[in-house]
């Protein structure tokens, strides 16, 4: 894809050529010394120059619940454009009550597990134990993410994990203990416990919450991150990794935004996302627009190229979809000036979701060659809005620079 990146124009100041001694005859520092590091330490700072960039998601959860998330990337590049200093965060419902950083463990469920213990008149009871993560459980091809809660009225210390009433929070079924064993795996390495069994001790995947100590249990409330698949944790650890990696691999902005681009995309599987480790979020087209804001100040859409031949001129079209740039080729009839053709040169959309709608003997890209004449009026597909708007939008575009021709 053409990302149109231009390099940034970066004021690249000269760095001062200084020496000192570091003592004299004495054994003591040369009075200069401190001065001149200051001096130095002032001129490296001043070839840096600052970016930053706030983009707002607008959309629903997986729950059907409205919600935004803001982007925030920013920091400073040397005069080489590689990123030197760098804050990342996403912030869900900036401006709100219900504010909170997706950084912090305490707000996204990803590789954490939640445990609460209670004291009754009896002893104690495990209210839930939840583990929320990614696997490929016995009887399936493929992976999938899952959430999962287990209980025990009578929690002692003889307690067995086979004794645990677990379920699929998904389906609101209990789990097999095979299945069961594979969902908690996770958890008990991260409580080093070298073989999860029906004979594990509950008490010890509890020793990571701190709710099990001393021989004893305590009653309360904790979450913990665990590694899961790739060594992925938490989505604000993840979030970490991906900061450490941009600087530990002299990185610039318009390589970020290659990387945010081309690797670990939605349609990649989740245990195939290992470029950066520790981290397996999917690189959805507003990782890309946050640095596209960053190193060009606003987003872009509009018609890129024009070819005329064979009384046909096709329009090349940059669209902002879920997965980030939609490139669509449109191409008119000279003769009828009416779209005939529309498809897809570039995209990262989601398999079987979005990238549907652009496949070949796409329905949706006949209704909007059928629909040209009023394309606004063409239904979104469910599911698949944002795509489906992508490419109303292209189609526009193009409409209205060929007409304006």
């Amino acid at each position: 894809m053409k990302t149109r990146i231009l390099k940034l124009l970066l004021a690249a100041g000269m760095l001062l050529s200084v020496s000192a001694c570091a003592s004299n005859d004495n054994n003591e520092p040369a009075p200069t010394a401190s001065a001149t590091t200051e001096e130095t330490t002032e001129t490296t700072e001043a070839t840096e120059t600052p970016f930053s960039a706030e983009y707002e998601m607008q959309g629903t959860t997986s729950a059907g619940l409205p919600k935004n998330d803001t982007f925030i990337f920013e920091g400073t590049v040397d005069e080489n454009g590689i990123i030197k200093t760098l804050n990342f965060d996403i912030i869900r419902n900036k401006g709100t009550e219900e504010e909170y950083s997706k950084k912090d463990i305490m707000g996204y469920m990803m590789n954490v597990s939640d445990a609460d213990v209670q004291e009754t008149e009896n002893g104690f009871t495990l209210a839930s134990l939840t583990a929320n993560s990614y696997a490929v459980f016995p009887g399936k091809d493929a992976g999938e993410q899952y959430m999962v809660s287990a209980s025990l009225e009578n929690l002692t210390t003889d307690a067995t994990f086979k004794d645990l009433t677990i379920i699929n929070l998904a389906t609101q079924e209990e789990m097999d203990l095979e299945s069961a064993i594979v969902a908690y795996n996770y958890l008990a390495k991260e409580a080093q416990i070298d073989e999860l069994t029906g004979d594990t001790l509950v008490c010890d995947l509890l020793v990571p919450f701190g709710l099990y100590a001393d021989g004893n249990f305590v009653a309360g409330q904790k979450r913990v991150s665990f590694a899961g698949i790739n060594g992925g944790r938490s989505y604000g650890e993840q979030i970490d990794a991906i900061v450490d990696y941009i600087l530990a691999n002299n990185m610039t902005l318009e390589d970020v935004y290659e990387m945010f681009r081309t690797e670990n995309q939605q349609s990649t599987p989740i245990e195939d996302r290992d470029t950066i480790t520790g981290a397996t979020i999917a690189f959805v087209g507003d990782f890309q627009r946050m640095v596209y804001l960053a190193i060009h100040g606003e987003l872009f859409e509009g018609v890129t190229n024009s070819t005329t031949q064979d009384g046909t001129t096709m329009l090349e079209v940059i669209t902002q979809g879920y997965g980030g740039e939609i490139e669509t080729h449109i191409t008119f009839d000279d003769e009828t000036s009416k779209i005939v053709e529309i498809s897809i040169r570039d995209a990262n959309e989601t398999a079987d979701v979005g990238a549907k709608l652009y496949e070949e003997g796409s329905d949706f890209l006949q209704a909007l060659i059928d629909g040209q004449d009023n394309v606004s009026e063409v239904d979104v597909v469910s599911g698949a809005t944002v795509t489906s708007n992508a490419l109303i939008k292209a189609t526009q575009l193009a409409l209205e620079s060929y007409n304006a021709k």
